[in-house]
């Protein structure tokens, strides 16, 4: 009997952690790894050479492996040139990291029958009978038993009342990583919409003498620092609708550092979102998003000081404004801005202006090809208020007869409406080994073999 074949598409650290933990699991699976951009093992955040870019998260939280905690740092010991910042390592390192996972997994199939990468860009996913077909450029095709999505983060939304003609402008950057290449020589003075870690991460990349940076968001907030050591949980428990967890935070943090607050409230995370009614994941989404992102996405302090000087020295400044209007004006961009509490609109010109709100989570209107058929299909549905697609307690995704697909699965970004916690590598690498053991039960009447191992795990430990 042929051996049951699954199909990761996106090599990201989504795909890379799922297939490396179905191939840990099973020995009979064999795992086609579909990458569109050719580069296996690292996502658009991980394959930057920036060394002004380093992670969010301290290294000692950064194993791919949940059951190994320490396997990062002792692969970082003995690597001959690496750099960190404040116990925080740069992308850059942790890429060449994830790359070596991916070569030892190639090492380990000295016979090239388990693990196959295909570089080419998924445009469908057809059932053909108790399989799937898999569509890729130029008339090729794969099948395989069960399929996982895995692309990672969508592009974001373009802002309301960008006119036709900017589109395709090397004045507007709708692609903040491309934006690094691409952005006009002359470009000194740069409108950044967004106020996040995206923002954060062009501007320190971006910095030179004489360059001006507005960043723009609804609410006009920076991402908090992390501290300078690393802390221990609280271990409180938090119960109850989004106000009632927000009275209890500031209780807690009124004893404490309201950091180790927001890490107890992750451990929380997702029994909180999944006990909400949807009228309440709207209205946290509504009043409290932008306050949880500010304290839950932090940046790494030596950043975080590098930002502090920015806006000491007027390179950045960051405004709460709603954009209404960006059109073309002589050399740059004119911007229609309406402050925070103000009544007029008021335009700006910028020499150029660049996304940074981050990926969408709107699928019914994203322009992925591979979503967009799924969706026309009836294969799936997009979850409720715009967090990506609807997927089950397995992660499989629920199709237009409100049916779960028992062999169509999805990860990451993509599983934000059933997780909320769906970025993070602490949360992804849990994520990847509950849906790898739910795939290899899904293909195969035996248990995983490890899984075990996760049973005597304590994931609070590692976040």
């Amino acid at each position: 009997m042929t051996s049951p074949t699954v199909a990761v598409v996106g090599a990201g650290f989504s795909g890379l952690l799922t297939t490396l933990n179905i191939l840990r699991m099973s020995p009979d699976i064999s795992v086609q790894l579909i990458e569109r951009r050719g580069v296996f093992g690292l996502g658009p955040a991980y394959a930057t050479g920036n060394p002004k870019h380093v992670l969010n998260v301290r290294l000692s939280n950064m194993s791919a492996f949940p059951d190994r905690p320490h396997h990062l740092a002792d692969w970082m010991a003995v690597q001959p040139h690496w750099f960190a910042r404040d116990d925080f390592i740069t992308r850059g390192d942790y890429g060449r990291y994830l790359s070596s996972l991916l070569d030892e997994a190639l090492k380990a199939d000295h016979a090239g029958e388990r693990l196959s990468l295909i570089r080419g860009a998924v445009t469908a996913v057809r059932p053909d009978g108790d399989a799937w077909e898999i569509a890729l450029g130029e008339r090729r095709t794969v099948r395989a038993d069960a399929v996982v999505l895995a692309q990672g983060n969508l592009n974001p939304t373009p802002p309301a009342g960008l006119a036709p003609e900017l589109v395709g402008s090397n004045r507007y950057l709708n692609d903040p990583w491309a934006a690094l290449d691409a952005l006009p020589p002359d470009a000194d003075d740069i409108l950044l919409i967004g106020s996040g870690l995206t923002m954060v991460d062009v501007a320190v990349a971006l910095r030179r003498s004489g360059r001006r940076f507005t960043a723009v968001s609804r609410h006009g907030l920076l991402p908090r620092s992390h501290s300078a050591a690393s802390m221990s949980p609280q271990r409180r428990t938090y119960v109850g609708g989004p106000q009632a967890v927000l009275r209890q935070a500031r209780s807690a943090a009124a004893e404490g550092d309201w950091r180790a607050v927001i890490d107890d409230i992750r451990h929380s995370a997702r029994s909180l979102w999944t006990s909400w009614s949807l009228k309440q994941r709207s209205r946290f989404l509504r009043h409290l998003r932008a306050l949880w992102d500010n304290h839950r996405h932090r940046l790494a302090p030596g950043v975080a000081r590098e930002i502090t000087a920015m806006l000491a020295d007027e390179e950045l400044q960051v405004v709460a404004a709603r954009i209404h209007a960006l059109v073309p004006a002589e050399g740059g961009i004119e911007v229609q801005l309406k402050g925070r509490g103000e009544s007029e609109r008021h335009a700006r010109r910028f020499d150029a202006v660049i996304n940074c709100t981050g990926p969408t989570g709107d699928v019914a209107n994203c322009r992925d090809p591979l979503l967009q058929d799924l969706l026309a299909q009836g294969l799936a549905v997009p979850a409720p208020l715009g967090l990506g697609l609807a997927v089950d307690s397995q992660a499989r995704l629920i199709n237009a007869q409100d049916q779960a697909h028992p062999r169509l699965f999805a990860i990451g970004p993509l599983t934000r409406g059933l997780f909320w916690e769906a970025t993070a590598v602490p949360d992804l690498r849990e994520h990847a080994v509950e849906l790898a053991g739910a795939l290899v039960s899904s293909l195969s009447d035996a248990k995983p073999h490890w899984a075990p191992l996760l049973q005597d795990h304590d994931a609070s430990a590692y976040l």
